[in-house]
Protein backbone atom coordinates (compact mmCIF):
# COMPACT_ATOMS: atom_id res chain seq x y z
CA UNK A 1 0.00 0.00 0.00
CA UNK A 2 1.20 3.76 -0.68
CA UNK A 3 1.87 5.99 2.03
CA UNK A 4 -0.47 8.01 3.22
CA UNK A 5 -0.42 11.91 2.61
CA UNK A 6 -0.27 13.80 5.42
CA UNK A 7 -2.80 16.60 4.65
CA UNK A 8 -5.75 13.60 3.91
CA UNK A 9 -9.14 15.19 5.75
CA UNK A 10 -9.53 13.03 8.10
CA UNK A 11 -12.66 12.74 10.39
CA UNK A 12 -12.85 10.77 13.19
CA UNK A 13 -16.26 9.90 14.51
CA UNK A 14 -17.27 8.45 17.98
CA UNK A 15 -19.44 8.92 20.98
CA UNK A 16 -22.77 8.45 19.59
CA UNK A 17 -26.05 7.07 21.39
CA UNK A 18 -25.02 3.23 22.28
CA UNK A 19 -24.52 1.66 25.60
CA UNK A 20 -20.77 1.82 24.78
CA UNK A 21 -20.56 5.86 24.36
CA UNK A 22 -17.95 6.16 26.80
CA UNK A 23 -15.59 4.11 25.87
CA UNK A 24 -16.44 4.83 21.95
CA UNK A 25 -15.12 8.55 23.44
CA UNK A 26 -12.27 6.80 24.42
CA UNK A 27 -11.60 5.00 21.29
CA UNK A 28 -11.88 8.45 19.12
CA UNK A 29 -9.63 10.31 21.61
CA UNK A 30 -6.51 8.27 21.41
CA UNK A 31 -7.02 7.66 17.33
CA UNK A 32 -7.51 11.44 17.07
CA UNK A 33 -4.49 12.22 19.13
CA UNK A 34 -2.23 9.57 17.54
CA UNK A 35 -3.29 10.65 14.02
CA UNK A 36 -2.58 14.41 15.40
CA UNK A 37 0.41 13.95 16.82
CA UNK A 38 1.71 11.92 13.92
CA UNK A 39 1.77 14.97 11.50
CA UNK A 40 -1.87 14.57 10.45
CA UNK A 41 -3.09 18.08 11.46
CA UNK A 42 -6.31 18.75 8.99
CA UNK A 43 -8.11 16.44 10.74
CA UNK A 44 -11.51 16.62 13.01
CA UNK A 45 -13.30 15.17 15.58
CA UNK A 46 -17.06 14.07 15.58
CA UNK A 47 -19.04 13.27 18.25
CA UNK A 48 -21.98 12.03 16.55
CA UNK A 49 -25.72 12.20 17.31
CA UNK A 50 -28.66 12.11 14.31
CA UNK A 51 -27.04 15.08 12.52
CA UNK A 52 -24.01 13.19 11.79
CA UNK A 53 -24.85 13.90 8.11
CA UNK A 54 -24.87 17.41 8.26
CA UNK A 55 -21.73 17.77 9.94
CA UNK A 56 -20.25 15.63 7.56
CA UNK A 57 -21.21 17.89 4.61
CA UNK A 58 -19.22 20.47 6.32
CA UNK A 59 -16.25 19.19 7.14
CA UNK A 60 -16.36 17.25 3.47
CA UNK A 61 -13.45 14.45 4.87
CA UNK A 62 -11.67 12.93 2.33
CA UNK A 63 -12.02 9.32 4.76
CA UNK A 64 -13.96 8.74 7.88
CA UNK A 65 -11.85 6.66 10.92
CA UNK A 66 -14.80 4.92 12.61
CA UNK A 67 -14.60 4.73 16.22
CA UNK A 68 -18.37 4.06 17.21
CA UNK A 69 -19.36 1.60 18.91
CA UNK A 70 -22.38 -0.58 19.72
CA UNK A 71 -25.82 0.81 18.12
CA UNK A 72 -25.76 2.39 15.08
CA UNK A 73 -21.49 2.33 14.93
CA UNK A 74 -20.95 -0.77 14.32
CA UNK A 75 -24.34 -2.63 13.48
CA UNK A 76 -24.13 -1.38 9.79
CA UNK A 77 -26.11 1.98 10.37
CA UNK A 78 -23.45 4.65 10.15
CA UNK A 79 -22.01 2.24 7.29
CA UNK A 80 -24.88 2.56 5.05
CA UNK A 81 -24.96 6.75 5.83
CA UNK A 82 -21.37 6.74 4.23
CA UNK A 83 -22.25 4.66 1.72
CA UNK A 84 -24.91 6.99 0.61
CA UNK A 85 -22.85 9.71 1.31
CA UNK A 86 -19.48 8.50 -1.09
CA UNK A 87 -17.26 8.64 1.83
CA UNK A 88 -14.69 5.85 2.64
CA UNK A 89 -14.52 4.75 5.85
CA UNK A 90 -12.74 2.61 7.96
CA UNK A 91 -13.62 -1.36 8.81
CA UNK A 92 -16.68 -3.11 7.46
CA UNK A 93 -19.20 -2.53 5.08
CA UNK A 94 -23.02 -2.44 5.51
CA UNK A 95 -23.69 -6.35 5.50
CA UNK A 96 -20.14 -7.22 7.65
CA UNK A 97 -21.09 -5.10 10.25
CA UNK A 98 -24.39 -5.98 10.62
CA UNK A 99 -23.82 -9.67 10.06
CA UNK A 100 -21.19 -9.59 13.03
CA UNK A 101 -22.89 -7.78 15.28
CA UNK A 102 -25.68 -9.96 15.79
CA UNK A 103 -24.92 -12.96 17.91
CA UNK A 104 -27.67 -15.29 16.54
CA UNK A 105 -26.67 -14.65 12.87
CA UNK A 106 -23.14 -14.60 13.30
CA UNK A 107 -23.28 -17.97 15.14
CA UNK A 108 -25.09 -19.35 11.98
CA UNK A 109 -22.85 -18.27 9.92
CA UNK A 110 -20.03 -20.06 12.22
CA UNK A 111 -22.19 -23.47 11.82
CA UNK A 112 -22.34 -23.00 8.30
CA UNK A 113 -18.69 -22.77 7.68
CA UNK A 114 -17.94 -25.40 9.99
CA UNK A 115 -16.83 -23.41 13.18
CA UNK A 116 -16.93 -25.14 16.13
CA UNK A 117 -19.28 -22.81 18.41
CA UNK A 118 -21.38 -23.68 21.76
CA UNK A 119 -24.44 -25.21 21.82
CA UNK A 120 -26.98 -22.54 22.37
CA UNK A 121 -30.40 -20.53 20.87
CA UNK A 122 -32.40 -17.51 20.66
CA UNK A 123 -35.23 -17.21 23.15
CA UNK A 124 -37.58 -14.11 24.27
CA UNK A 125 -37.14 -13.52 28.34
CA UNK A 126 -40.60 -13.69 30.35
CA UNK A 127 -40.98 -14.16 34.04
CA UNK A 128 -42.10 -17.81 33.05
CA UNK A 129 -39.48 -18.64 30.64
CA UNK A 130 -37.38 -21.99 31.51
CA UNK A 131 -34.06 -22.47 30.48
CA UNK A 132 -33.71 -24.05 27.64
CA UNK A 133 -29.76 -25.45 28.38
CA UNK A 134 -28.98 -26.98 31.81
CA UNK A 135 -27.20 -25.25 34.22
CA UNK A 136 -24.46 -23.47 34.07
CA UNK A 137 -25.51 -21.34 31.23
CA UNK A 138 -24.59 -17.57 29.33
CA UNK A 139 -27.30 -15.06 28.34
CA UNK A 140 -26.07 -12.61 26.25
CA UNK A 141 -27.69 -9.56 24.93
CA UNK A 142 -28.29 -10.22 20.88
CA UNK A 143 -27.18 -6.86 19.75
CA UNK A 144 -24.55 -4.85 22.17
CA UNK A 145 -21.04 -5.20 22.86
CA UNK A 146 -18.05 -4.71 25.70
CA UNK A 147 -19.89 -7.39 27.62
CA UNK A 148 -23.15 -5.28 27.86
CA UNK A 149 -25.95 -7.73 28.91
CA UNK A 150 -23.68 -11.09 29.58
CA UNK A 151 -24.48 -12.99 32.55
CA UNK A 152 -23.11 -16.18 33.67
CA UNK A 153 -25.99 -18.27 35.08
CA UNK A 154 -25.02 -21.35 37.61
CA UNK A 155 -28.11 -22.29 39.39
CA UNK A 156 -31.92 -21.81 39.39
CA UNK A 157 -31.80 -18.79 41.85
CA UNK A 158 -29.36 -17.22 39.11
CA UNK A 159 -31.54 -17.58 36.55
CA UNK A 160 -34.50 -16.00 38.04
CA UNK A 161 -32.52 -13.11 39.25
CA UNK A 162 -31.20 -12.73 35.28
CA UNK A 163 -34.30 -12.99 34.15
CA UNK A 164 -36.26 -10.33 36.51
CA UNK A 165 -33.07 -7.56 35.87
CA UNK A 166 -33.61 -8.06 32.10
CA UNK A 167 -36.53 -6.56 30.32
CA UNK A 168 -39.48 -8.74 29.43
CA UNK A 169 -40.09 -9.97 26.07
CA UNK A 170 -36.24 -9.48 25.39
CA UNK A 171 -34.78 -11.09 23.06
CA UNK A 172 -31.26 -13.05 24.13
CA UNK A 173 -28.99 -15.66 23.08
CA UNK A 174 -28.53 -18.49 25.74
CA UNK A 175 -25.42 -20.77 25.22
CA UNK A 176 -23.50 -23.27 26.93
CA UNK A 177 -21.63 -22.59 29.51
CA UNK A 178 -17.94 -23.42 28.32
CA UNK A 179 -15.66 -23.12 30.59
CA UNK A 180 -11.62 -22.88 29.18
CA UNK A 181 -8.97 -20.19 28.86
CA UNK A 182 -9.90 -16.65 27.24
CA UNK A 183 -8.36 -16.65 23.46
CA UNK A 184 -8.73 -13.42 21.52
CA UNK A 185 -7.30 -13.80 17.52
CA UNK A 186 -6.87 -10.09 16.01
CA UNK A 187 -7.38 -10.31 11.98
CA UNK A 188 -5.73 -6.82 9.95
CA UNK A 189 -6.03 -6.32 6.61
CA UNK A 190 -7.06 -9.92 5.80
CA UNK A 191 -4.07 -11.36 7.50
CA UNK A 192 -3.90 -13.10 11.00
CA UNK A 193 -1.51 -11.08 13.00
CA UNK A 194 -1.57 -12.90 16.70
CA UNK A 195 -3.40 -13.75 19.67
CA UNK A 196 -3.78 -12.91 23.70
CA UNK A 197 -5.13 -14.78 26.33
CA UNK A 198 -6.82 -12.79 29.02
CA UNK A 199 -6.96 -13.95 32.67
CA UNK A 200 -9.63 -11.19 33.86
CA UNK A 201 -9.69 -9.48 36.76
CA UNK A 202 -13.92 -11.06 37.93
CA UNK A 203 -15.25 -14.49 36.80
CA UNK A 204 -14.81 -13.70 32.70
CA UNK A 205 -13.75 -10.74 31.00
CA UNK A 206 -16.85 -8.26 32.09
CA UNK A 207 -17.30 -4.82 31.30
CA UNK A 208 -14.58 -4.21 34.55
CA UNK A 209 -12.10 -6.38 33.92
CA UNK A 210 -12.44 -4.76 30.34
CA UNK A 211 -12.01 -1.34 30.90
CA UNK A 212 -11.78 -0.38 34.62
CA UNK A 213 -9.60 -2.88 36.36
CA UNK A 214 -5.88 -2.98 36.40
CA UNK A 215 -5.90 -6.67 37.78
CA UNK A 216 -6.69 -7.99 34.14
CA UNK A 217 -3.78 -9.44 32.92
CA UNK A 218 -3.11 -9.86 29.04
CA UNK A 219 -0.75 -12.49 27.88
CA UNK A 220 0.57 -11.99 24.72
CA UNK A 221 1.99 -15.42 22.41
CA UNK A 222 -0.06 -17.52 24.79
CA UNK A 223 1.12 -20.91 25.50
CA UNK A 224 -1.23 -23.71 24.53
CA UNK A 225 -1.94 -26.37 21.70
CA UNK A 226 -0.08 -25.70 18.68
CA UNK A 227 -3.17 -27.79 17.21
CA UNK A 228 -5.82 -25.51 18.62
CA UNK A 229 -3.70 -22.47 17.91
CA UNK A 230 -3.81 -23.50 14.08
CA UNK A 231 -7.04 -24.45 14.08
CA UNK A 232 -8.96 -20.52 15.67
CA UNK A 233 -6.32 -18.79 13.71
CA UNK A 234 -8.30 -20.44 10.93
CA UNK A 235 -11.72 -19.79 12.01
CA UNK A 236 -10.74 -16.39 12.74
CA UNK A 237 -9.74 -15.59 9.32
CA UNK A 238 -11.95 -17.83 7.65
CA UNK A 239 -15.12 -15.94 9.15
CA UNK A 240 -13.61 -12.59 9.25
CA UNK A 241 -13.47 -13.60 4.77
CA UNK A 242 -16.37 -15.06 4.94
CA UNK A 243 -18.40 -12.33 5.86
CA UNK A 244 -16.56 -9.92 4.02
CA UNK A 245 -14.83 -7.75 6.89
CA UNK A 246 -12.23 -5.03 6.29
CA UNK A 247 -9.85 -3.07 8.19
CA UNK A 248 -9.05 -4.94 11.54
CA UNK A 249 -11.53 -7.72 13.43
CA UNK A 250 -11.30 -8.95 16.84
CA UNK A 251 -12.15 -12.79 17.40
CA UNK A 252 -13.14 -14.73 20.72
CA UNK A 253 -12.68 -18.09 21.35
CA UNK A 254 -12.35 -20.36 24.55
CA UNK A 255 -9.93 -22.71 24.63
CA UNK A 256 -9.99 -25.73 27.00
CA UNK A 257 -6.94 -28.30 26.68
CA UNK A 258 -7.29 -29.22 23.03
CA UNK A 259 -10.56 -27.97 22.47
CA UNK A 260 -12.15 -25.05 21.77
CA UNK A 261 -15.35 -22.85 20.92
CA UNK A 262 -15.78 -19.59 19.03
CA UNK A 263 -17.82 -17.33 20.63
CA UNK A 264 -18.20 -13.96 18.32
CA UNK A 265 -16.45 -11.57 16.12
CA UNK A 266 -16.00 -7.97 16.71
CA UNK A 267 -15.83 -5.65 13.41
CA UNK A 268 -15.32 -2.40 14.95
CA UNK A 269 -13.25 -3.27 18.00
CA UNK A 270 -11.97 -1.29 20.92
CA UNK A 271 -8.87 1.08 20.53
CA UNK A 272 -8.17 1.90 24.38
CA UNK A 273 -5.20 1.44 26.49
CA UNK A 274 -6.91 -1.94 27.41
CA UNK A 275 -7.74 -2.48 24.00
CA UNK A 276 -6.74 -6.03 23.06
CA UNK A 277 -6.15 -5.02 19.04
CA UNK A 278 -2.80 -2.89 19.34
CA UNK A 279 -1.73 -5.51 22.44
CA UNK A 280 -1.62 -7.89 19.72
CA UNK A 281 -0.43 -5.39 17.20
CA UNK A 282 2.48 -4.25 19.31
CA UNK A 283 3.65 -7.93 19.34
CA UNK A 284 4.01 -7.61 15.67
CA UNK A 285 5.81 -4.15 16.04
CA UNK A 286 3.30 -2.06 14.51
CA UNK A 287 2.66 0.76 16.68
CA UNK A 288 -0.94 1.95 17.34
CA UNK A 289 -0.32 4.95 14.77
CA UNK A 290 0.63 2.61 11.97
CA UNK A 291 -2.34 0.89 13.10
CA UNK A 292 -4.34 3.07 12.33
CA UNK A 293 -2.44 4.35 9.47
CA UNK A 294 -2.67 0.79 8.07
CA UNK A 295 -6.73 0.39 8.29
CA UNK A 296 -7.41 4.03 6.53
CA UNK A 297 -5.17 2.50 3.84
CA UNK A 298 -7.37 0.12 3.28
CA UNK A 299 -10.41 1.85 3.48
CA UNK A 300 -9.26 3.97 0.79
CA UNK A 301 -8.02 1.38 -1.55
CA UNK A 302 -11.85 -0.48 -1.03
Amino acid sequence: MTKLDKSIKIAVIAGGMSDERNISLKTGKMMYDALFKGGYTNIGFIDVDFNLDKVLRKFNPDVVVNGLHGRYGEDGTVQGLLEMMHIPYTNSGVSASAFGMDKFVSKAVMKELGIKTAKGSCITLSPDVEPPLEFPLVVKDLRNGSSWGVFIIKDEAGWVKTVSEVPKGKKVLCERYFKGREINVAVLNSQVIGDVEIIPANDFYDFESKYESDLTKYITNPDYSSRIRNKVWKAALYLHQALGCKGVTRSDFIVSYDDYVMLEINTLPGMTSHSLIPIIAQTRGISYLRLIEKIIQEALSK
